[in-house]
């Protein structure tokens, strides 16, 4: 418990500097106040929970992200053509100052191409992120999450907390999760279901068998679990009947890219939506093997 409370104060103190501005959360408190209001041509994400938590989810590009993304592509690929002949220009007149002063040769610039130049992955476009700061609610024994999100399709990519330009945090669920669908206007109510729903099952993960083992140490000596699941809980409150709600579906989902780097894990299996077969992810709801995209690794390969 020492080592999560340390965790969150330091997601605490990184989450108060302006890079972690949390603008999709959204506050109960404001939408009391008028301060704020629920917009119907957004989705909303509500989780809840009895401690604080966070989490990561990846929206599945669609056509119109895809057309943004290929804009911006094209934008940033002509603009790096551009530094390219001007970093040419700078590198001949090295090379001729090097020649005359017998001095080694520098290195020519690498010429962007279609192939190496990128962006970013266009799984993140559009990644939106929850807690463990700016909750929508509060009590002694609850917290609460509410989340504006375009409509669309969305990934569980895991337990962890993300901030633009600061490190990342927490493990991803690279290795198997599951997926579910976001209307407009409509709260999706995820209760705590990404907690409870889940049940862990041989052959464990590492870090799965980590805590495991050190719920047998704690039980040994007579102290509580590091972790014990919840009962299953859904509902929203009422300063959100502005809008319909409705309980999420999930879906199994195939592996995932690891694009931060981070500890890869998978959701534990979830009765009648997510098994596993080892490293296999089936869809329990038709008991078909579930597809997984091009894995690509992030590691930069020496030549």
């Amino acid at each position: 418990m020492r080592a999560l409370r340390t965790a969150i104060a330091a997601l605490a103190a990184l989450a108060l500097t302006p890079l972690a501005v949390h603008a999709q959360a959204v506050e109960e408190k404001n939408l009391l106040s008028g301060k704020a209001n629920l917009d119907p041509t957004q989705g909303y994400l509500f989780v809840q929970g009895a401690n604080r938590s966070q989490g990561v989810f990846l929206r599945v590009p669609d056509d119109s992200t895809r057309t943004e993304y290929q804009k911006d592509w094209d934008e940033g690929f002509a603009k790096a053509k551009k530094k390219y002949a001007s970093a040419v220009k700078s590198w001949e007149k090295d090379v001729a100052l090097a020649k005359a002063t017998k001095d080694k040769l520098p290195p020519k610039p690498e010429e962007p191409t279609r192939e190496t130049f990128s962006i970013g992955a266009i799984e993140l476009r559009d990644m939106v992120s929850f807690g463990p700061m700016f909750v929508f609610g509060k009590s002694d024994t609850q917290f609460t999450y509410l989340t504006a999100v375009k409509p669309g399709t969305y990934i569980y990519y895991g337990p962890m907390y993300y901030a633009p330009n600061l490190a990342p945090a927490g493990q991803c669920y690279c290795m198997g999760t599951v997926r579910f669908e976001v209307k407009g206007g409509v709260i999706t109510d995820l209760g705590n279901a990404l907690a409870a729903l889940p049940k862990i099952a041989p052959p464990y993960s590492v870090g799965t068998q980590a805590m495991l083992t050190q719920n047998e140490e704690r039980k040994a000596k007579g102290k509580d679990p590091l972790w014990t699941p919840p009962a299953l809980a859904f509902g929203v409150p009422a300063s959100l009947k502005a809008l319909p709600a409705v309980q999420v579906e999930l879906h199994a989902n195939g592996k995932l890219n690891n694009y931060f780097g981070l500890p890869i894990d998978r959701m534990p299996p979830v009765a009648g939506i997510l098994g596993y077969r080892r490293d296999t992810v089936i869809d329990e709801r038709t008991g078909q093997d579930v597809p997984n995209p091009a894995i690509r690794t992030q590691v930069r390969i020496k030549k």
